[in-house]
């Protein structure tokens, strides 16, 4: 298994993203988050978020539909508890994007629009539906899929970890997976200005997830205005 992570500001004065990744035997855990709430603290919202998926990970390091889920439930609650407790941070939350494989199984899930995207073959297999009101607008035949990343509703999400109305992850079940498979997590800050051909495209060409997130941070560069948001990714090569 080969990876590679990025994780930068972008055009803002902080970074409100966080990415991790854990091992344990076997199975490896990735997590992005993409803290939301600006000045009520996001990057405190997906710190936590991440700290608390991986320390749940170590102590249960299953591939398992309901387990990732609890991940997922006990970062809502740890965020919940934090928000309650300092009225400063009464309106943090976070998006997440979650993988946990061993290399021949996976399974994924998440809240918000931050994405997980599945290769095989150089080819998207799947991909994560958004939590916003854009990605509803496309579902309801208003506009089309690739509308979605210049909608001015692209960033009003429809759910997040840390309000209790907002908790409602998405999921999947286990996959076996074929050889060479390539997962692609990232946060909107990347996927945005980045379009799948680009993604399929770039990684026909890439012979590591570094030179694959290399070419893609070139194209995201070419087309992100000076104060683009924060941008993040992991990709897994295996």
């Amino acid at each position: 298994m080969k990876i590679h992570i990025v994780s930068e500001k972008g055009g803002r004065s902080n970074n409100e993203d966080a990415v991790r990744g854990r091992r344990k035997n076997e199975t490896y855990c990735f997590v992005l988050a993409d803290g939301i709430g600006g000045q009520d603290c996001g990057e405190v919202a997906s710190e936590l978020a991440v700290n608390t998926i991986l320390d749940c990970f170590k102590l249960q390091p299953d591939i398992s539909s309901d387990t990732l889920y609890a991940y997922l439930e006990a970062a809502q609650h740890a965020i919940a508890e934090e928000r309650a407790e300092d009225p400063s941070k009464r309106k943090m939350g976070t998006t997440a994007a979650v993988l946990v494989t061993d290399g021949k199984t996976a399974v994924w899930a998440h809240c918000g629009d931050s994405r997980l995207y599945r290769f095989r073959k150089n080819k998207i297999q799947e991909v994560t539906d958004d939590h916003s009101v854009a990605f509803a607008s496309y579902l309801a035949g208003e506009i089309k899929y690739s509308d979605i990343r210049r909608s001015p509703d692209q960033n009003k999400l429809l759910r997040s970890l840390g309000s209790d109305s907002k908790f409602r992850p998405d999921v999947s079940e286990p996959l076996k997976l074929p050889s060479k498979s390539v997962f692609l997590l990232c946060s909107d800050g990347l996927w945005e200005y980045v379009d799948e051909d680009f993604m399929e495209h770039s990684l026909k060409k890439s012979s590591s997830p570094h030179d694959w997130i290399m070419r893609m941070l070139a194209e995201r560069k070419k087309n992100a205005p000076p104060d683009a948001d924060n941008y993040s990714a992991i990709a897994v090569f295996i």
